[in-house]
């Protein structure tokens, strides 16, 4: 007798859910909930998919975990995914704001180390850049490596992280030009830390916004009017509005994921009941995806957030925030280079690590939507790598996948699995699978950058409809399914594209704003880019008077009949060329 099962994915709690044969035959008028844990027949898909519960090694609580191997119903936190129902890929309890003494292991050595960094930094021009303090640097060098084992929870390794990306970034960047090595006090932790969590020891997306928040009055909850961010660079409201901005727009993603998972439940049966409330569903997952874009707007045109309450000043964030975020190739000193080597004897120099700094790229929201709704960022053999569907001709075959010689159907993700590795392992696999820099796309590579769990649960979402030993009868995919129930369902699904176009227009407008403008303007005499800026000026005003002066030149110089000498005799050369019997 199979087990009742929901379908992994983050939906509704159990006091939202609903019978499924009941909701069926309501018909499309009826509210769209998903449908609830009922007995499946065994070729359902979700009897098809057992959930695995995490190594005894994981740092999940095991009071998630029932003697059936079942997800809490309340939160997928408690499975492979690490994505909670209310709030997505947000954790569901407020992020820990500080490593205490009481915590042990020294771990308040490093909170207190950042917090110098950040009280020197508030009275620096530039956003202090390149300015910290020798003793500073002085005391980050003779700190003495802090415990591991004090991390028994998920949240302290979180927050450990992030004050280990902050703490990073703030030494590296230090001075002008940056550092390019990593005391082990810090390296060696991070290392350590970032294995644990899936994520490269570098500062990223979830450190930033992710794990970076507060509530202002915890008895009103997680809302947009409620939450602030915990750790800065510069202490300043831009830096802290440029995060939020993020963060608000993570806020939207738990009705978003909702209605991607009853779209998929519905999917499996695809009749004429389901048809109706697929495409209700997609109409709603482009009004939500259109509540990003206003976010976004808002911020590209001066303020966002509930009464315009926050705003980012475009220089301020170009010059004085965004150098800090700069990854690099870096040596990270006490760290074997081979991470395989058990050896306690030996003596660690260091491993040098290239990584980028964060980006709004390394949410897994967005990545999650494309791969739903069958937007393709693999490479393109042959042409640069872009943004595109699958060809419209392609045909639906009967397991529900894409099969046509003039298109390409969705890849799965590289190194997709049902269900969830090792976050360390899953991320060492993937950067080796990970195409180099020449012929990747950017989408893929800030996979990479994402919470182990959170690259998991989209290598499941990419691998539903990808016939395997495991999943014998693949979901047909929404592309596949507005393909074959045009009438019913093409208009929705190019309204969900459509969508997501508009999403990506206004985050272009962004870019250009807070980067593309401000890289052509002259940063603040008090930043350590000034005089770099001031060098490239002057040298390409002398570089324009150059060419003036020849241009003068080249007219003075005539020939004896009055031609401008130098285009006449190029002018010449090129017909006599054109005589050559070869070029005819």
């Amino acid at each position: 007798m199979p087990i009742p099962r929901k379908l992994p994915f983050p939906i509704f709690d159990d006091e939202d859910d609903w019978d499924a044969e009941a909701a069926r035959t309501a018909g499309p008028s009826a509210p769209p909930p998903a449908r609830s844990a009922t007995q499946l027949p065994p070729n359902h898909f979700l009897a098809q998919r057992p959930v695995t519960p995490p190594p005894q090694t994981s740092v999940i609580a095991q009071r998630y975990w029932s003697s059936r191997a079942r997800p809490d119903t309340s939160s997928l936190a408690a499975a492979d995914f690490d994505v909670h129902v209310q709030t997505a890929f947000l954790p569901p309890e407020v992020p820990v704001a500080r490593l205490g003494p009481e915590l042990g292991g020294g771990w308040d050595n490093v909170e207190l180390l950042l917090e110098q960094a950040q009280e020197e930094v508030k009275y620096l021009d530039g956003g202090g850049v390149g300015r910290l303090s020798h003793e500073w640097r002085h005391s980050v060098k003779q700190l003495e490596i802090p415990s591991i084992s004090a991390l028994q929870t998920l949240p302290l390794l979180r927050r450990a992280h992030v004050a280990l990306s902050f703490l990073g970034h703030f030494y590296i960047h230090s001075t002008f030009p940056a550092l390019s090595t990593l005391p082990k006090g810090i390296a060696v932790p991070w290392v350590a830390v970032s294995d644990k969590l899936g994520l490269p020891p570098i500062l990223t997306y979830a450190d930033t916004v992710l794990w970076n928040w507060r509530l202002i009055d915890p008895s009103l909850g997680i809302r947009p009017d409620n939450v602030d961010i915990v750790t800065t660079f510069t202490s300043s409201l831009s830096e802290r509005a440029f995060f939020l901005l993020s963060l608000l727009c993570e806020l939207e993603a738990s009705p978003i994921l909702r209605n991607m998972s009853a779209t998929l439940d519905e999917s499996f049966f695809a009749d004429r009941l389901a048809l109706p409330r697929i495409a209700s569903y997609l109409l709603q997952i482009a009004s939500q995806i259109d509540n990003l874009g206003t976010i976004i707007n808002g911020a590209t045109k001066g303020s966002f957030g509930p009464g315009g309450m926050w705003e980012i000043i475009p220089a301020c964030f170009y010059w004085e925030i965004r150098p800090w975020f700069n990854g690099g190739t870096w040596m990270y000193e006490g760290v074997k280079e081979n991470d395989d080597d058990e050896d306690d004897d030996e003596v660690a120099v260091g491993k040098e690590m290239e990584w980028g700094g964060p980006s709004a790229g390394q949410s897994s929201l967005v990545h999650a939507v494309d791969l739903f709704l069958g937007v393709d960022h693999s490479p393109r053999d042959g042409s640069t790598a872009g943004t595109s569907v699958a060809a419209s001709s392609s045909k639906p075959t009967n397991n529900g996948t894409s099969s046509s010689s003039s298109s390409r159907p969705i890849r799965p993700l590289p190194g997709a699995v049902a269900v969830a590795p090792s976050p360390k392992a899953s991320l060492e696999v993937e950067k080796r699978a990970a195409p180099k820099a020449s012929d990747s796309t950017f989408m893929l590579r800030m996979m990479l950058y994402m919470p182990g769990h959170h690259r998991s649960f989209l290598h499941h979402l990419s691998s539903l409809h990808t016939p395997s030993a495991s999943n014998s009868r693949p979901i047909p995919s929404v592309r596949t399914l507005a393909q074959t129930h045009s009438p019913q369902l093409a208009e929705a699904y190019d309204t969900a594209i459509l969508a997501m176009k508009r999403f990506r227009d206004l985050h272009m407008r962004l870019v250009t704003v807070f980067i593309v403008s401000q890289a052509r303007r002259e940063p603040g005499k008090g930043s350590v880019f000034w005089q770099g800026w001031e060098d490239k000026r002057v040298e390409m005003e002398r570089e324009k008077e150059r060419r003036e002066r020849e241009q003068e030149h080249e007219k003075e110089l005539v020939g004896t009949g009055g031609t401008a000498l130098v285009t006449f005799l190029k002018t010449c050369r090129e017909r006599t060329v054109e005589a050559a019997l070869k070029a005819q």
